[in-house]
């Protein structure tokens, strides 16, 4: 089969598209026809040597993916050659005392699909049949494909994390990030007030039409907190979604009301940041960390897909071939939503 993967970390020339064996589906496997897989600012780590290491090399990247159940292994039920399924990227073991206890999200041995194993640019995909979920019809593998990490991200963070509720504003850094972009669709669509940030007009206005109310240019106003309490009248946010991280993190503390609560999930503009504690202590604020993501949530969140609530944010498509400048378009930020990859056949 074609795959695009790496057998050295590095620049983007590393990334080689070419022949890798057929996958074939383990007990409790499937193997999935890939028709569509979106990028990651992971998948950039990975390649790069910035993040996590894959777990041996040569790797197939691709963390995210949509398709049809190709083949099925021993021991599968509940699915059937041909169903249009996307994938949950996180294999847990179901044995370690976190599983059994019911938080697979800090399962002990877990492992990322386009990390630890092989991903998604491919024309086949071995995945766990628990990891696989359908899509209605009406979704394309472009859409289905754009959502499993951005939206499962944004949905925990949201919902289980900050807990928000409809009758708070909650201010959505990056809105033309994949979570971002995400995020608004899951805070308007429990009645949320959404304030976001992004780098441009245009994708403000995008944001926008995805169901912000209102939006702030990072560039042209980079002390947003001001903006943010003119927008609220002086009160300040109930809860700030952070993808960005260091850049960003002093101005989103005094964009907090009394109480507030952040939740940072990124930090492609580094982790590293001073902090002035009496912010924290005065106000007070809660700052949580987004943690690892269970099957739960996962399912919980595809329920709502499939009602038709939710849909995926589709920036660019490139063919397998080109993920190269697929990354190259991922690192100079100039998109809205997810880049999404389209497998041959």
């Amino acid at each position: 089969m074609k795959a695009v993967f790496i057998e050295e970390q590095g620049d983007v020339d590393k990334l080689i598209y070419g022949d890798r064996p057929d996958p074939s589906a383990g007990h409790g496997e499937v193997v999935i026809r890939v028709r569509a897989s979106a990028l990651n600012h992971l998948d950039l780590g990975v390649r790069s040597g910035r993040g996590r290491g894959p777990g041996s090399l040569p790797r197939i990247l691709g963390c995210d993916m949509a398709g049809e159940v190709h083949e099925l292994g021993a021991g599968v039920t509940g699915l059937a050659v041909g169903d249009r399924v996307l994938v949950d990227n996180r294999i847990k073991c179901d044995a370690c005392t976190p599983c059994l206890q019911g938080t697979d999200q800090s399962c002990e041995r877990q492992l990322r699909i386009g990390v630890d194993v092989d991903g998604g640019h491919a024309e086949l995909c071995s995945v766990p049949a628990v990891n696989v979920h359908r899509f209605r019809d009406s979704m394309t593998f472009e859409e289905a494909a754009a959502i499993p990490l951005a939206f499962h991200a944004a949905w925990h963070c949201l919902m289980v994390r900050a807990e928000l509720k409809p009758w708070e504003t909650i201010l959505v850094q990056a809105g033309g990030s994949g979570v971002g972009s995400a995020a608004i669709q899951i805070a308007k669509r429990i009645g949320a007030r959404v304030i976001t940030t992004a780098g441009s007009d245009e994708k403000l206005a995008v944001a926008h039409e995805q169901g912000a109310d209102e939006g702030i240019n990072y560039r042209t106003t980079p002390e947003f907190s001001r903006a943010v309490m003119d927008l609220t009248g002086g009160a300040g946010v109930d809860a700030v979604l952070d993808v960005v991280g260091a850049a960003v993190w002093r101005e989103n503390l005094l964009s907090l009301r009394p109480f507030g609560r952040l939740v940072i999930t990124g930090t492609t503009s580094g982790s590293q940041s001073d902090m002035d504690l009496s912010l924290l202590q005065g106000r007070p604020l809660t700052l949580m960390g987004s943690g690892g993501r269970t099957r739960r949530s996962f399912a919980e969140m595809m329920s709502v897909v499939n009602r038709g609530e939710l849909r995926g944010v589709v920036g660019r498509v490139f063919e397998l071939q080109e993920v190269g400048e697929a990354h190259r378009t991922m690192e100079s930020r100039d998109f809205y939503g997810k880049l999404v990859v389209r497998s041959p056949g």
